[in-house]
């Protein structure tokens, strides 16, 4: 084999490495002979298979590092179709959807539930850009969506991309960097004071879970000068109408949905079954619970017909009532307001935390030793920490992870789950989005999920494809005879977000024997 025949099967083994990369990989071989020029000379050559990136500081033979534009930015020449090899094979719904955004500009926003993989799509449209020689600005929620983020990117970017991070204690920014993630409260205090611009021709902004950017603060980080933009979410739609007034201007419109029907028929999500199960109130409770919705109702009235709140949709409603809460305008509304939202947390806290509840977690226990591991959401911290102390009780291991826990203690415990040292996992909403939980087979919903944003993210904590094909299992605990009962039409689209797609729905009252609910549940592979 000569010097051309053995450099190019080098590259073609590792797609994306510098020549100096390459040479010393030859030289490893034996051929200690070959030189950065001898390597750049054939991918040269051959340049529709191969462009190779140099680098920072890589200079070779030549002294060259690449072309250089009028702001001294190194402009990289990768070659896009070795970029995106560099990625695992996309479904049928990624690739659809990237050509969609492709044919709105390269401008739009991907909606796709949790955990169909919206993050390949976003890492696929990162390194087209990086392919054609542009720089990529990624916008995250969270501190734990930066690390995973840059995590990921490190895998898949070829060798000498220059990944930075801004927040989490750093303050990197494009101007030496390749890639840029950026936590969006990060990148809006440092808009006026980093320079986030893209540096090269073009330039990519990925705004991940983009929702939460549609809010007067956080729309600040939106920087213009980005020409492709693409944004990412499970639900894309505001109560505040957010997406239309700060998203929808900058990201573009909705240009792919991927909702859970699809994801079960292309075998993307698994497919799953539900059991409703009934708790019974104490007589005490329900009267409690019928007070609070007497005056829940007064309040509402008078923000109607005094205040001008709109009824419809719900969420408009609450986000009315909410800003009343916060802002006295000196007629009184704000005291009518709190007063509502006060009687709704008091109910909502009656129907999460009922003994009731408690009672048919433990009558879960033997499901939950069953599944391959479990998560239980409930509506408070000290609910969850309750929720788990109840489940060790009955020999599981089990841990509540919440807001209170340091993020290093967090950390611990979803790695301990992930590798099966702890078999159920309680949260409030911690869980419900921005963090990656490792993947569970059974679900049990003991609080009314509070928008239809919470339930898909909760649906997407268990809906992970299993390598054995079995259903995932929901199981939402309602108070009977309340606004959480099925039969008096609650939870609205939120419930039929789960009903609509489920294989098999069933519903428990209080005074059915749990033997029955645990049958139910108990783990079958998928027909």
């Amino acid at each position: 084999m000569g010097d051309i025949d053995e450099i190019t099967a080098v590259a073609q083994a590792h797609p994306g490495a510098s020549a100096v990369a390459l040479r010393d990989l030859l030289r490893k071989a034996g051929r200690v002979s070959i030189t950065v020029a001898d390597v750049e000379r054939v991918l040269g050559s051959r340049s529709r298979r191969f462009v190779a990136p140099v680098a920072p500081g890589e200079t070779g033979e030549t002294g060259e590092t690449g072309e250089t534009g009028e702001t001294g930015e190194v402009a990289r020449r990768w070659n896009p179709s070795l970029l995106r090899a560099r990625l695992p094979s996309l479904y049928r719904w990624q690739t659809d959807a990237l050509r969609a955004w492709e044919k709105q500009s390269r401008r739009g926003v991907v909606e796709a539930v949790t955990g169909t993989g919206k993050t390949m799509v976003g890492l696929a449209a990162a390194l087209d850009e990086l392919g054609r020689g542009g720089q990529v600005c990624i916008l995250v929620p969270t501190r734990e969506l930066l690390h995973q983020w840059n995590g990921v990117l490190e895998t898949v970017v070829p060798t000498g991309t220059r990944i930075g991070l801004l927040g989490a204690g750093s303050r990197d920014s494009l101007g030496q960097h390749d890639v840029l993630v950026a936590i969006v409260n990060s990148a809006a205090v440092a808009a006026g004071e980093l320079d986030l611009r893209p540096r090269r021709p073009g330039g990519l902004m990925v705004g991940d879970e983009c929702h939460r950017y549609g809010s007067e603060r956080n729309r600040l980080a939106l920087v213009e000068p980005f020409p492709h933009r693409l944004g990412l979410s499970a639900t894309y739609e505001r109560a505040d109408d957010g997406h239309l007034t700060w998203l929808e201007p900058f990201f573009g419109s909705c240009c792919f949905s991927m909702d859970h029907r699809r994801a079960i028929d292309d075998g993307v999500i698994a497919r799953f079954n539900v059991a409703i199960v009934g708790a019974r109130l104490s007589g005490e409770e329900y009267r409690d619970y019928i007070e609070l919705s007497t005056m829940m109702a007064a309040f509402r009235a008078e923000l109607i017909a005094r205040h001008h709140v709109p009824t419809e949709p719900i969420g408009a409603f609450l986000e009315a009532v909410a800003r009343l809460a916060r802002h006295d305008r000196g007629d009184g509304a704000t005291v009518v307001a709190r007063g509502y939202l006060r009687a709704m947390q008091d109910r909502r806290r009656l129907l999460a935390e009922t003994p009731a509840k408690r009672q048919v977690l433990r009558n879960l226990v033997p499901a939950l030793a069953a599944a391959d591991r479990a998560i239980v959401f409930t509506q408070s911290i000290d609910a969850a920490i309750d929720a788990a102390a109840t489940i060790r009780g009955h020999g599981l291991t089990a841990a509540a992870v919440h807001s209170r826990l340091p993020g290093s203690e967090r950390h611990d415990v979803l790695t301990r789950f992930a590798d099966g040292r702890l078999h159920v996992v309680t949260a409030p909403q911690v869980l419900d989005e921005g963090i990656d939980v490792p993947a569970a087979d059974l679900a049990v919903i003991l609080a009314a999920s509070r928008s239809r944003r919470q339930m898909v993210q909760r649906m997407g904590r268990v809906l992970r494809r299993k390598p054995d094909g079995r259903r995932a299992r929901f199981v939402i605990v309602v108070a009977e005879g309340t606004v959480e009962d099925p039969l008096r039409g609650a939870h609205g689209d939120f419930l039929d977000t789960v009903i609509d797609v489920a294989d098999a729905v069933e519903r428990f009252a209080s005074s059915v024997s749990p033997r029955e609910i645990v049958e139910f549940l108990r783990v079958a592979p998928r027909t």
